[in-house]
């Protein structure tokens, strides 16, 4: 992994609500975790599941990750107040999965609950035709309104009710498998077509500070207190 200095991760995290960390896995890690990500879909995951919640779980390489020592030193400089994990999940994009995520903030997820970051890593290349991250730099700051939609598939729910930027304000995050991107529950995201053709894997962590239970915790049993609250 390529090291980043700690204050210019925070102070980039802070001012765009999201960092890119290089070469966070290996070629090896990624095919390993490939083949773990394959198992849990085909027997925890519903039939044709695109997403799949709860990985950690239900299985060791994915909740090894999750406590990784590499992942827990690039959180601390964006989360001083301690570090908790809190879920993963699988986003497999198949094939005849082909339509872009739309744009949403994840903490519309979760209301009323303590801020929370995650953590993207595609364990193959993430490129602009297979469905990659898309991200607004800076949307972190402002407030934004969910609509319901609902894709024909079923698979999305809700969107952005308005886009309060220009297109040159996106960026499109092409990696190498391994990278890994933290990104604020704020801050507004989603990902390109899928039309290359190919599976695509990524897993997604996501963190919160350590604190009393919330309700909401209480739906995530691999939860784990990973740096104490300072």
């Amino acid at each position: 992994m390529k090291k980043i200095k700690s204050a210019e991760l925070a102070a980039g995290y802070e001012r765009d609500g999201f960092a890119v960390i290089p070469d966070l896995l290996n070629a090896e890690e990624c095919e390993r975790l490939k083949a773990e990500a394959r198992h849990v879909l085909n027997h925890h995951a519903k039939p044709g599941s695109s997403v799949h919640v709860h990985v950690a779980a239900v299985n060791p390489a994915f909740r090894a990750l999750a406590e990784d020592p590499r992942i827990v030193d690039m959180l601390r400089p964006v989360m001083p107040h301690g570090v908790m994990f809190l879920s993963d999940k699988i986003v497999y994009k198949s094939p005849d999965k082909t339509f872009p995520t739309p744009w949403h903030i994840d903490c519309f997820y979760w209301r009323n609950t303590r801020p929370k970051l995650s953590v993207w890593i595609p364990l193959d290349d993430a490129l602009p035709e297979n469905g990659t991250l898309t991200v607004v730099p800076g949307s972190h700051k402002k407030d934004w309104r969910m609509v319901k939609m609902g894709l024909p598939s079923g698979d999305f729910q809700y969107e952005l009710a308005e886009q309060g930027w220009r297109e040159g304000d996106v960026v499109t995050c092409a990696i190498k498998r391994g990278t890994a991107i933290l990104f604020s529950d704020r801050l507004v995201h989603g990902s390109t077509p899928n039309t290359a053709g190919k599976d695509r894997y990524a897993i997604i962590s996501t963190y919160h500070a350590p604190a009393a239970d919330e309700p909401f915790d209480l739906e995530f049993p691999a939860r784990k207190i990973l740096v104490p609250a300072a």
